[in-house]
């Protein structure tokens, strides 16, 4: 089977499925807010603005979900993409405990949402960190100090105790988070979409933005076919499409991952995977993967810089029979990529550019709980004054590498896959290649 090449996700929309908001923008619109971009990013920051009374205006290059938010894993995990220590070094423990907690709860409000708007996806508890290289030492140590960060009884498994829930024995242990869930990503994207408009707010697909022309108060948006007037803009584009402005594209590169979803598996499933929880790795190229509702198995990972690798479906497929050798007939349904955008620090750009102009982007394929987070703190800094956002801003906007930054990546990436290729080899594993 080869990679989908239109809008290859995984959730497929049903026939009698309603288009979301206006086909698109024509003619003149006027608002005191407008969200460039329909991802999870923009409808973020648009639903914690309509939650607070706002009206935003919400352009869409495309379709709602059609980028990254739509094809992403599903795991709505606590923290950042940066690891906590680093969040910590920059900022200080008392800014960085601001920040956990903004994290942790966006992840509550998520799920708050799903509930509150009748989202169609089910939310499933639990995601676990699985190891192939940490000892039982450094794994209980991390469970405790993660427990102690974030308020949250975080769980040691010991090697036993992981393969009781997974019938594997490639991992030497691992660290549950109960807190966190794993959830339909399209849904929930395009649940935010109709609670926006549900609230007040407009949305138009199918509206690239073109030009942003600073006007006296404001910006005026052009598109192809309209015009938006407003008091303050948001640019909540990534790596898919054009960015209006410049500045975004020139802190994010675009990094690709993998997933596929298997053919129903009925017991198969079962046998192998004896737990509900979403499970991701601790290699460089992290693999991850979740049981589906449906019976189906989604599996994840691997970096790369192009959409369609060759043997991308092949390698996919040894690396799960590598990890469950019982599923070496299971058969893919479904294969895709996903563009993510990158930041140097692998925290989001959630920075004002200018009076009127706020960036909030570059997620680094953490964005599922994340967005959310960003999308409360930009609301409450826009129509209430909070200075949390701050935080964020301190982080900088660092230059991604222009065109040398995807050859560099490249390199390192190729590196760092393959010296986790040495450590399982001296481990007595084999690893994909």
């Amino acid at each position: 089977m080869s990679c989908a090449c239109s809008i290859p996700i995984y959730y497929e929309l049903p026939d009698s499925e309603p288009p979301i908001g206006a086909a698109a923008l024509e003619g003149d619109q006027d608002t005191d807010i407008a969200v460039v971009g329909g991802g999870l990013a923009g409808l973020a920051v648009a639903l914690s603005l309509v939650e607070r009374g706002a009206k935003p205006v919400v352009l869409e290059a495309a379709q709602v979900g059609d980028g990254a938010s739509g094809r992403n894993g599903g795991f709505l995990q606590l923290g950042w993409a940066a690891d906590d220590e680093r969040v910590e070094a920059a900022l200080g423990s008392t800014d960085a405990a601001v920040l956990f907690e903004a994290a942790k709860d966006a992840v509550a409000l998520v799920k708050a949402r799903v509930a509150r708007h009748a989202i169609r996806t089910e939310v499933t508890p639990g995601i676990v960190e699985a190891s192939f290289f940490a000892g039982e030492d450094e794994l209980r140590r991390r469970a405790d100090l993660l427990a102690r960060r974030h308020g949250v009884p975080f769980e040691h498994l010991d090697r036993a105790k992981l393969k009781e829930l997974y019938r594997t024995s490639v991992y030497r242990g691992g660290v549950l988070d109960p807190c966190s869930v794993h959830l339909d990503p399209l849904a929930l994207t395009r649940g935010y979409a109709r609670a926006v408009l549900a609230g007040g707010g407009r949305l138009f697909e199918h509206s690239p933005v073109h030009a942003l022309v600073p006007e006296p108060g404001g910006i005026r948006l052009v598109t192809a076919q309209g015009r938006v007037r407003a008091r303050q803009v948001v640019l909540a584009t990534s790596v898919y499409g054009q960015d209006p402005d410049g500045r975004a594209a020139w802190a994010l590169l675009p990094v690709m991952t993998y997933a596929l979803v298997t053919e129903p598996l009925g017991r198969r499933l079962e046998e192998a995977i004896r737990a509900p929880y979403a499970v991701f790795d601790d290699r460089f190229a992290m693999g991850y993967w979740r049981p589906l509702p449906d019976g189906r198995l989604l599996w994840g990972g691997k970096i790369g810089l192009t959409d369609a690798p060759r043997g991308l479906e092949a390698a996919m497929l040894a690396d799960l029979r590598w990890i469950f050798p019982q599923l070496g007939s299971v058969a893919a349904e479904r294969v895709w990529s996903g563009r993510m955008g990158f930041t140097r620090h692998r925290m989001p750009l959630a920075t004002p550019l200018g009076p009127n102009l706020w960036l909030a982007t570059g997620f680094c394929g953490h964005g599922l709980g994340t967005t959310t987070a960003v999308g409360e703190l930009l609301a409450a800094a826009l129509l209430e004054g909070d200075r949390r956002i701050d935080l964020l801003a301190r982080f900088g906007r660092p230059w991604a590498g222009g065109v040398f930054g995807p050859l560099a990546a490249q390199l390192l990436y190729g590196w760092l896959e393959l010296r986790d290729h040495v450590r399982l080899r001296r481990m007595g594993s084999t690893t994909i290649s």
